[in-house]
């Protein structure tokens, strides 16, 4: 069996695969709902102890609470806010859902460092594209979850590509589709669609390397300028190819330098932050 027919096929029993706690699909299918109430997020939240208690874990890291102690997930949404409580459910809830096998040939903290780094960027970036920046955050977050699931359902394919990836000096989703016959984006799609969530974001996660792909997604478009950004700004996979970018996503997006350079200090002040909550 070859490795392409072979992912295929594991994918397709999703109970091998690993899935988000309810609240944390409930909270991002919802995640333009400008209606949710604080009731209604620490009812979701407070039904799922372990999420509670890495919520509140996260909340009292030294940079993120500044206000003392938070005693309860009610006290975490009051004194945080609303969205970004939703913001740093969604971080954790995600990053908690993948077992941390070293095993497996991923550097966790290189891929979470660079993950929330997508994400950041993609928040202060939607800024200017005038979408939902909570939206482009969600997304930056599960743009590369499609590695994490290789490197679980075929650990050998995935270390074969990486070296791949080395030998040639590509980028990973090119070395992906060369060995796997498939690449990161697909499977991460392919997930974020069994679990749920919105379409916007399946789309991002898909076409993040290939923007121009008709029909095209302003959400895409986002993620894949996010993770070039996040790149350049070395979040992450420090010494790995950059990615060519998208001059017509730029132009989508109404992103030039001049627009972005007032975001970028922000940007590198909110991952360090992320990076310390996440421990």
């Amino acid at each position: 069996m070859n490795a392409s027919k072979k992912i295929e096929e594991l994918l397709q029993n999703v109970g091998q695969l690993p899935t988000l706690p309810k609240a944390v699909i409930e909270i991002i299918r919802c995640i333009d709902d400008t209606d949710i109430t604080v009731q209604d997020l620490v009812k979701l939240i407070g039904n799922d102890i372990g999420l509670s208690t890495s919520l509140l874990r996260a909340a009292n890291s030294a940079r993120v609470s500044v206000h003392g102690k938070i005693a309860s997930i009610n006290d975490a949404v009051m004194i945080i806010g609303l969205k970004q409580i939703r913001e740093i459910v969604c971080t954790v809830g995600v990053k908690e859902s993948f077992p941390q096998k070293e095993s497996l040939g991923v550097d966790y903290i290189d891929f979470w460092r660079h993950s929330v780094g997508v994400a950041i960027c993609a928040k202060e970036l939607a800024h200017i594209a005038g979408v939902n920046p909570s939206i482009g955050y969600i997304s930056g977050m599960l743009h590369d979850i499609g590695q994490l699931v290789v490197s679980m359902v075929a650990p050998n394919e995935f270390r074969e590509a990486m070296d791949y990836r080395t030998s040639h000096n590509c980028q990973d989703y090119e070395a992906e589709q060369i060995v796997l016959g498939m690449d990161h984006a697909t499977i991460g799609a392919y997930l974020a669609t069994q679990w749920g969530l919105p379409k916007v974001i399946c789309d991002a996660i898909e076409k993040h390397h290939m923007p121009d792909v008709a029909p095209t997604a302003i959400m895409a478009d986002l993620i894949h300028v996010s993770e070039i950004l996040s790149h350049a700004l070395e979040m992450g996979y420090i010494g790995h190819p950059i990615p060519p970018m998208s001059e017509r996503s730029l132009s989508r997006l109404g992103i030039n330098f001049s627009r972005l350079k007032p975001y970028l200090a922000q940007i590198e002040c909110d991952h360090r932050n992320a990076i310390h909550m996440l421990n």
